[in-house]
């Protein structure tokens, strides 16, 4: 009996919310418009308060409706709210004012601007205590949406809290070039990192190397997915014995390369051919390298990523798979505007890996 009666004011809480949502879709209450009391539907449709106030907390749930307290209840005024949350976007990268981020901030601005949003800027240093501060002041601020990289993505962050927070307020995130896997829920715009670093290992194997290693960042996803490509050609092309010349190195040894000397030039020294994390670490290695008397692509050859103009300075131009840059912010202003206008969640997208000859490979067949 008691299930019963249960279902009946289940069925006429939903009656009176679908009446309600029927008359603010035919305009019988409009925008910004205060409802009638909850003792005028309980005498219209002959029903206890508790089945108002449940049809009543349905609709606001689904944001159609908003309650006042002492005022009422009113049709929320969509048109009126988003003028109220101005149209600032926060984008946030490691880096701002050097290598690929000067063309994936102005790929992001040019499309915002084109749409009459404004873009507010901030970095993070690929430091994870920057990041916490960086979102603790986002979370004070009226924001439409927000465009970030993440922050040393192979790691635990001890920063989802605060992004989940944002996300509990409704604000859409894309993320840059890599993600947190806790927060699947937020697209991804990225170059195909795996297919990048298999790319690297498939043009070396085709020029004849097969004594081949690599340097990969180990905090980072985007150097993680990299060596997941690279030995996924070796292995399929039968070459298993190469893990010895796999270096690692963190966002710490990136500022202190010279630090790293000995053990760069004892495991990467014997290769015939070697892929770097990108375009900066691999100039970094050929000075280094050469110090030491291995010259490229003498001695050994190297494929890179990002092809930035770093990859046409010097004697010896680098092959180099090239990262879309002003492309990807684009796409990535393109996801978020999408999740703004449309209220669904975004898709990940990723960009095809292509790689530029140079000539940093030698061809030893």
């Amino acid at each position: 009996m008691e299930e019963q009666e249960r279902d009946e004011v289940m069925a006429k809480y939903q009656v009176l919310a679908d009446w309600i949502r029927q008359n603010i879709e035919d305009g019988m209450f409009r925008p910004g418009e205060r409802l009638p009391s909850e003792q005028k539907f309980q005498e219209q449709f002959e029903v206890s308060r508790q089945t108002v106030r449940k049809a009543l907390s349905v609709l606001e749930e689904a944001g159609i409706l908003r309650s006042r307290q002492g005022s009422g209840t009113f049709v929320v005024d969509r048109e009126a709210e988003e003028q109220r949350k101005g149209r600032r976007i926060a984008v946030v990268t490691t880096y701002v004012d050097n290598y690929i981020f000067p063309g994936i901030i102005r790929g992001i601005e040019s499309t915002l601007s084109e749409q009459g949003f404004q873009m507010q800027l901030a970095f993070t240093g690929n430091r994870l205590w920057r990041e916490a501060e960086v979102l603790r002041d986002l979370l004070t601020q009226d924001l439409r949406g927000l465009i970030i990289e993440t922050t040393k993505s192979a790691l635990p962050n001890p920063n989802l809290s605060l992004y989940r927070e944002l996300m509990a307020r409704g604000i859409p995130i894309v993320f840059l070039n890599s993600r947190y896997p806790e927060l699947g829920d937020c697209p991804m715009v990225a170059l195909r990192d795996e297919e990048a670093g298999y790319l690297a290992a498939k043009h070396l194997i085709s020029c004849g190397h097969r004594r081949l290693g690599g340097l990969f960042k180990s905090d980072d996803g985007q150097g993680i997915r990299r060596y997941q490509g690279f030995m996924r050609g070796l292995w399929e092309a039968g070459i298993y014995d190469r893990e010895r010349s796999m270096v690692w190195f963190d966002t710490e040894d990136a500022a202190d390369f010279p630090g790293m000397e000995r053990k760069l030039v004892d495991y990467l020294g014997s290769c015939s051919g070697i892929l770097c994390y990108n375009d900066e670490t691999a100039i970094k290695v050929m000075e280094l390298l050469k110090r030491n008397g291995i010259l490229v692509p003498e001695d050994i050859s190297i494929v890179s990523v990002d092809d930035t103009e770093l990859a046409l300075r010097g004697n010896v131009g680098l092959t180099s798979v090239g990262h879309p840059k002003g492309r990807l912010g684009e796409k990535a202003a393109e996801v978020l505007l999408s999740m703004i206008k449309n209220g669904l969640p975004g898709e990940d997208f990723g960009f095809e890996a292509r790689l530029s000859e140079r000539d940093s490979v030698k061809k030893i067949w």
